[in-house]
């Protein structure tokens, strides 16, 4: 498996011009034709965090500034674990033609689709952090955390997007699975509350819930002005490393059986 594995990076470190390539491919063609562009990469992400902002904050009956400081530190890591869970799925399945026609190594097509969505997620942010600090969020040095906060995020969605992108391969309706359950897993992850607010039957579902150390990375950071517990970091790291792993382990077990299922 390591040998594998070592042949799977040397192949990503030859091919990386068209990894680039790839990448630069889907942030062009998202909003291609728009009147503006790639700025709905920025303008989605504050359009709809606002609304939910102003919505929910009526119904706790909540302050809105401290709620969307609050909610847009929650959902900045959930918009970039979503998306690339659901847009992982047909990696493999959009580039069929290609994937047929030269060789490649296939990791580098879901791979690609994480990365862009990463580009997209770090610019949104940038914009959506302006806006947490005009509402009162914190600037502090534990701001500097958050490429780390950034990084663990995304080796634990990639491996997460890298299973269910070889899952789909062989199980098509996963697509539509799994749309259902990371609407499911949204309001088991404590965006629009916090997490000592559940109580009862749910409450240890939301503490199984792997996603809640990644939303405590960010928002500790930016609304507390002060670095994550250790056992939180500790936690993210675990999960990062094992969604990784588990993802790349799935991937060559079945590399060499996607092509005959496409």
């Amino acid at each position: 498996m390591r040998a594998k594995i070592c042949l799977l990076f040397s192949e990503l470190s030859c091919s990386r011009n068209v990894l680039f390539q790839l990448i630069s491919q889907q942030l062009i063609l998202r909003y291609r034709r728009t009147a503006l562009g790639y700025l709905w990469t920025l303008i989605n992400p504050l359009l709809m965090m606002s609304v939910m902002a102003l919505v929910f904050s009526s119904l706790f009956k909540a302050d809105l500034r401290s709620f969307t400081v609050f909610l847009f530190a929650g959902m900045i890591p959930w918009n970039f674990f979503n998306a690339v869970v659901t847009q992982s799925g047909t990696a493999f399945i959009n580039n069929e033609g290609l994937i047929k026609k030269i060789y490649l190594p296939k990791v580098i097509f879901p791979l690609s689709v994480a990365l862009a969505l990463l580009i997209d997620s770090v610019l949104s942010f940038l914009v959506l952090f302006a806006v947490i600090l005009m509402l009162g969020g914190a600037l502090s040095w534990a701001t500097l955390f958050l490429p780390i906060a950034f990084l663990l995020s995304f080796f634990f969605a990639f491996g997460i997007g890298l299973m269910v992108s070889v899952a789909t391969v062989f199980f098509r309706d996963l697509q539509q699975v799994i749309f259902i359950l990371m609407q499911g897993l949204f309001f088991l992850t404590p965006i629009l509350y916090q997490h000592d607010a559940v109580t009862g039957k749910v409450a240890w579902l939301v503490a199984m819930n792997p996603v809640v150390p990644f939303i405590e990375l960010f928002r500790t950071s930016l609304t507390q002005a002060s670095l994550p517990a250790q056992a939180v970091i500790l936690q993210a790291l675990v999960l990062s490393i094992v969604s990784l792993a588990g993802g790349l382990c799935l991937f060559l077990r079945a590399e060499k059986k996607i092509v005959f299922r496409l």
